[in-house]
This record gives structure tokens, sequence and C-alpha cells, in this order.
């Protein structure tokens, strides 16, 4: 529950701009959904980094993975699943640098080889990425999409946030939830969507945080495309 310290800090702010504030009977902001999410979308599109946390389960299965990136050409992931797949990804420009354990590797959509399995990383341009490769790009799509309703103003880990729900035709029963942030810039700062099948959770943080992403180290790589034709 917001408290009147935070309901307070919230009128200071936004007062002048988009929230009415009437004493202790709360606030109300004037922006529809579809500006809330506009101004969202603005935000987002105009950073130079971002940290991405994905959370998503389907039926049984479960995969996290966290994701430092610049939005353009450079970005590092962590990812596991509930099969056991352990996998880091660090993508440079065109070229992938991939960490994988040997459930991942099973998994993956592309022929195997021993040597592949000795070396802490495997290098690879991305353009041979596959679905099954479970790779990520290091851009984000933040853009507009279906009809949105604006909900009752909440906190999401102390933070005071507007929720914003979407549907689509398209969707076949899904529902995403936008929380924008309802203090400072607003940055979108979860996004859920729910299917009569699964859950997904995307969280967003670290904004605009330097990033240093490097190669890993050349003694530690193999590079796919030295290995034989039959064997790559």
């Amino acid at each position: 529950m917001r408290t009147k310290a935070s309901t307070a800090a919230l009128c200071l702010f936004m007062g002048a701009v988009t929230v009415g504030c009437a004493g202790d009977g709360g606030t109300t902001d004037t922006r529809s959904a579809d500006q809330l999410l506009g101004e969202a979308y603005r935000t987002m599109n105009a950073l130079t980094s971002v940290t991405i946390g994905l959370d998503v389960t389907s039926g049984g299965d479960r995969y996290s993975g966290r994701l430092t990136t610049d939005l353009k050409s450079r970005c590092a992931l962590k990812a596991t699943s509930s099969h056991g797949s352990e996998m880091e990804q660090i993508r440079i420009g065109e070229t992938d640098y991939i960490h994988p354990n040997d459930v991942y590797l099973d998994m993956w959509g592309r022929k195997t080889v021993p040597a592949m399995r000795n070396s802490p990383w495997l290098k690879s341009p991305v353009s041979a990425a596959k679905g099954a490769d479970d790779l990520v790009d290091c851009s984000w799509p933040f853009s507009s999409f279906g009809e949105a309703t604006k909900a009752d103003p909440t906190e999401l880990d102390g933070k005071p946030v507007i929720p914003v729900k979407v549907t689509d035709d398209e969707l076949k029963g899904g529902v995403y939830t936008f929380y924008v942030a309802a203090e400072g810039k607003p940055y979108l700062l979860r996004i859920d969507y729910k299917d009569p099948r699964s859950h997904r959770v995307t969280k967003f943080s670290d904004f605009n945080n330097p990033v240093d992403i490097q190669p890993p180290a050349a003694a530690d790589v193999l590079d796919l495309s030295s290995l034989p034709p039959d064997e790559s």
C-alpha cells in the first residue's frame, strides 16, 4: 500500500504535469493508458543500456535469464532451464561467444563434436544461430500494440507504478501487464504476460549504467568455423 509520504512525493513531482492530487484522498493520473505506454516506450527506446531479467514458466518447464545490453551490438546473457541446461552468451557485433554445459549442447539445434565440449567458449557467427540455441539479440522491441487499459496505481518492489493491461486478438487469451514507473522517468519496470499455458515475467533495471562487454580470452575460445566441414 502506498504511504502518505510516497503519495505526497508523487504529487510534488508530477502535479504540475499529469497528476491531480487532493490532500489525503490519493492521486489521479490523468494520462490515458496509451499515453502512459507511449511515454514509457519513448523513455526505453532512448536508453543506452539496460539489464533485463527473464523468467518463463510453461507447463512444468522453466527458463530464467539475465541479459545486460547496450541495446545495439554488445550484450551478455546468463541463462538456465529446468532441464539442467546452462549457458552464457556474449554477442559482439556479428559474432556470438557461447559458454555451454553438456545439457545445453545436447539440446541445441546444431551438430556437436567432442572438441566443442572440451572448450570453455565457442565462437560462431550470429548468422549461424538457430532457434534451439536460445540465443538472444542485443536489441529489444519497445513498441505499442493491442488495446490498452489503465489499472489502479500500486507498488512494485516498493516503487509506485501504474499498471497498464494490454490485450490483442492474436494473443488467444493472453494478457500483458506493463508496470510503468509513477515517479521520476516513466521507465518500464516490469512486463508480465499470462495465457492459459504460460507465464512470462520481464524485469528492467540498471538504466543507462555503463556497459563493458568484452570477448573471452582467445585461449579459451574454439572458433567453430575452424572445424573441418564434416565436423561443424
